[in-house]
C-alpha cells in the first residue's frame, strides 16, 4: 500500500491496484509498438491462409502501409508500403472512417464524395447518409470489406487494433485476388483476422468489451 501497488477496494476486505501499478502498467503499454508486435502475427496469418497481410497506422494523409507480409502465391497481388489508401474505397480506409473521430476523416470523406464519377460514387456513396450507414455496418461487424474498388481485381478484409484508451492505433488486413478470397463474415479469412486484431488489442491493453 505505501510503495502505491495496490490500495483497499471501496467494497471493503479486498484490494486493487494501486496508483504506482497501474502507472507502471501504463508506461509498459506506451513502450509497446504495435508494428513490431504486429509482424510475427501478421506472418502466421499469412502462412495460415495463403493470402498477403498487410498492416495500416493513420498518418497525416490518411491511412498508409507500414508492414506486410506478402505471399509467394503467383496470384497474390502487390502491397507497396507507404501507399496512403482512400477512406471510402478501401478496407483500410474504411475501418479507420469507422472508428476515427469524425473531426479527422470529415474533410477527407467531403472530398471523396465530391466526385460524381469517383470511385466511391461508383460504390454507391453519394452522401453522408451512404457513408454512416456503410459504417455502421461495418462497426457492428469490426470488420470492412471493400472488392474491386480502389484496386481493380482485389479484395481486401480489414480489422482495428485498439490500444489501452480503446482507440483504433492500426488496422490488420488479409489481401487477396477478387474470387480466391471468401469475404463472408463466417469465412475462414474473417475469423482468423479478427482473432489476430483481438490478440493484438490486447497485447496493447485493450478492453475490446467496451468498444462499440
Amino acid at each position: 500500500i505505501r510503495a502505491g501497488l495496490v490500495a483497499p477496494s471501496e467494497a471493503g476486505g479486498r484490494y486493487d491496484l494501486g496508483p504506482f501499478a497501474l502507472e507502471l502498467g501504463v508506461a509498459a503499454m506506451r513502450r509497446i509498438d504495435v508494428m513490431e508486435i504486429a509482424q510475427p502475427a501478421m506472418d502466421d496469418l499469412r502462412n495460415l491462409l495463403s493470402h498477403t497481410v498487410s498492416l495500416a497506422l493513420w498518418a497525416n494523409h490518411g491511412p498508409t502501409i507500414m508492414r506486410i507480409a506478402e505471399t509467394p502465391d503467383i496470384m497474390s497481388l502487390t502491397v507497396r508500403f507507404g501507399t496512403v489508401m482512400p477512406l471510402l474505397t478501401s478496407s483500410f480506409g474504411r475501418i479507420f472512417s469507422a472508428y476515427l473521430d469524425r473531426r479527422i476523416t470529415q474533410t477527407m470523406i467531403q472530398t471523396e464524395l465530391a466526385d460524381p464519377k469517383g470511385v466511391a460514387a461508383q460504390a454507391g456513396l453519394k452522401s453522408f447518409t451512404d457513408v454512416e450507414a456503410m459504417l455502421a455496418r461495418f462497426r457492428a461487424r469490426r470488420m470492412s470489406v471493400a472488392e474491386n474498388l480502389s484496386t481493380p481485381g482485389r479484395a481486401a478484409l480489414a480489422a482495428p487494433i485498439f490500444d489501452h484508451n480503446n482507440r483504433i492505433v492500426a488496422a490488420v488486413a488479409v489481401v487477396g485476388v477478387q474470387g480466391r478470397i471468401e469475404l463472408d463474415a463466417d469465412s475462414r479469412p474473417a475469423r482468423e483476422l479478427a482473432a489476430t486484431a483481438r490478440k493484438l488489442s490486447q497485447r496493447l491493453g485493450a478492453a475490446l468489451d467496451q468498444i462499440a
